[in-house]
């Protein structure tokens, strides 16, 4: 389960037409501001600064974890709210795409502070800012730009504050976490809310289609490859690589495929699907609604299913409606439930609590590091823990805790960072000392528990 810092500010919002108070919870800090002579910093990846200083806007995006990380689960544990994947981008980068002059700040929880600054060179983590500002909850998918110009608000979609404007400063002590209290009328903006894992995965299907409409950095395919449908919808990274006897269906939406990607033979691809940098299908069967990360590696059958990044499926085996992170691997013939026998709506654990998706096809969500020995069966509904080990015969419980290892034992800490640096080697990586505390700060709050 996520741990929930114990310093979190708040914001109280009144509506003074109703008279009635919206609450909006914030990490971060509310103190000092952000210079014009502010050295620049610069990172891979970043569409919020050009060349130039005068390219930089002064006005500041702050990107804000809330409380609701709490209710995502295990795919939090080990990243922010702003780094899960929905669709082509993460959802930071969907925020970059509308807002590409803004100065970005990122407030997160403050045990990923460290790794979150290493990982987003070009952005501020967990610096205090000072208006003229916008402040978005990480949670939030934007159907259109706000501007950035207008009167101070709270901004509500589907009954939820996703953030606000300011453009006065307040009386905020610098560097401290307070309560503050601000006084705001709300205004209701056109948004989506992950609010459950679950959102990602049943959003990212129409995110795939409505980013088809983007052609940035993206060119169409006229290459020799079997397509049914329009030609047009597919689209492939120079670098890509499409072997013989692939057919891609583009009937049903649209195919991106990243640099250095690999689609082997006897794969069939429907649409909409993503395919990201690195990542090899092969001789897989990938329906619709299909997002998969950079360097992952897809057999089997997977179905609208998100692979954050850097994980294997490379055996037969079917994965659908599922969420599923990074440098996770799934044994031969693991397979997921996402329907029950009496086609009744879906129940997921999250923090000890059933609670009803009100879906009928809902799969599995996978913390990172997670491992499934062959023929493993997952449980509709199941959340996998970060670490979790699972090699039990027969039908998964609804919930395997983090560093699980099989119904009742627990990974060693020393195993589990001796284990992460072999997997992360295989594909190059080597986790830095920042990531390791982060992995021994969830082993600590994480307490041992049986079936």
């Amino acid at each position: 389960m996520a741990h929930q810092s114990p310093l979190l500010d708040f914001i109280i919002v009144r509506n003074i037409q109703l008279s009635r108070k919206t609450f909006v919870w914030v990490t971060g800090w509310f103190s000092l501001s952000l210079r014009a002579d502010q050295s620049e910093r610069r990172g891979p990846g970043s569409d919020s600064l050009t060349a130039g200083r005068r390219s930089i806007s002064l006005v500041v995006l702050c990107i804000y974890e809330d409380e609701g990380f709490t209710n995502l689960g295990p795919v939090v544990d080990l990243r922010p709210v702003h780094d899960l994947r929905c669709g082509r981008f993460t959802l930071l980068d969907k925020f970059r795409r509308r807002y590409p002059r803004e100065r970005i700040v990122l407030w997160v929880r403050e045990e990923l502070a460290e790794l979150v600054a290493e990982t987003h060179p070009e952005c501020l983590v967990n610096v205090p800012v000072e208006p003229p500002s916008l402040f978005f909850s990480a949670r939030t998918i934007l159907d259109k730009k706000l501007p950035v110009a207008g009167e101070e608000a709270v901004f509500v979609a589907s009954g939820q504050p996703v953030g606000f404007r300011l453009t006065k400063s307040r009386a905020w002590k610098p560097g401290c976490l307070g309560r503050l209290q601000l006084e705001l009328p709300e205004v209701a903006v056109s948004a989506r809310v992950i609010t459950y894992p679950w959102h990602l995965v049943e959003l990212t299907m129409d995110e795939l289609k409505r980013e088809a409409n983007d052609k940035r950095k993206v060119q169409g395919f006229r290459g020799a490859v079997r397509v049914v449908g329009s030609r047009k919808a597919l689209f492939l990274a120079r670098d890509a690589r499409i072997w013989p006897e692939v057919v891609i269906s583009t009937e049903t939406g649209p195919v991106y495929i990243d640099r250095g990607a690999q689609i082997r033979p006897h794969s069939f691809i429907e649409g909409p699907c993503y395919i990201g940098p690195g990542t090899v299908i092969d001789g897989a069967r990938v329906r619709p609604g299909c997002s998969f990360g950079p360097q992952c590696r897809i057999g089997g059958e997977v179905e609208a299913t998100v692979f954050q990044g850097y994980s294997n499926k490379h055996h037969e085996g079917y994965i659908g409606h599922s969420f599923i992170g990074e440098w996770v691997n799934l044994g031969a013939l693991t397979t997921n439930s996402d329907l029950k026998n009496a086609y009744q709506p879906v129940q997921v654990l999250i923090q000890g609590r059933a609670i009803d998706t009100g879906l009928l096809k809902v799969g599995c969500f996978v913390g990172d590091h997670a491992k499934t020995a062959i023929g493993t069966m997952l449980n509709t509904g199941t959340s996998v823990g970060t670490f979790a080990n699972w090699f039990e015969p027969g039908l998964s419980p609804k919930e395997i805790p983090a560093f699980a290892w099989g119904r009742t034992g627990r990974w060693a800490l020393g195993d589990v960072l001796d284990t992460a640096h072999q997997v992360m080697a295989r594909r190059g990586v080597r986790p830095s000392p920042a990531y390791e505390r982060l992995i021994a700060l969830r082993f600590e709050r994480t307490t041992t528990a049986s079936y």
